[in-house]
């Protein structure tokens, strides 16, 4: 179930050129300022959490791109095989800093994000020829 939201998420930055492409990264992890927020995040584990944060948006990225090259579907299930690997560990990391009460606020914040990718993707596709 999670790769094929992984697989969804990816498939979505490729469908989408330039700017938006970039928005949609963006906004398929929450913005630390909104975490910050949402989690009552204490300076420490806001400082400890931003590299995180920025350090997945430059994966995003990277996958984005190896998946745009890749010259095969074995290539591209590769890709998506580390950018589920990726995503796995990035949200172990954030949760190892994260104290008990903050944790489910946490999930709730990934599944909203991972609802609104999935609602601009259904928007995209009612708009495509």
């Amino acid at each position: 179930m999670r790769f094929m939201f992984v697989r969804f998420m990816l498939c979505t930055v490729l469908a989408v050129p330039g700017f938006a492409q970039d928005q949609t990264l963006r906004d398929s992890v929450p913005s630390i300022d909104v975490v910050r927020n949402r989690l009552q995040l204490t300076p420490e584990q806001e400082a400890r959490l931003r590299p995180l944060f920025l350090q997945r948006e430059q994966q995003l990225y990277e996958t984005r791109t190896k998946l745009e090259i890749a010259a095969s579907s074995g290539e591209k299930r590769e890709v998506m095989k580390n950018a589920k690997s990726e995503a796995q560990a990035f949200n172990a990391q954030v949760e190892s800093l994260l104290d008990a009460s903050q944790k489910p606020a946490w999930r709730d914040l990934r599944d909203e994000t991972r609802e609104k990718v999935k609602e601009r993707h259904e928007r995209q596709q009612e708009t495509r020829p």
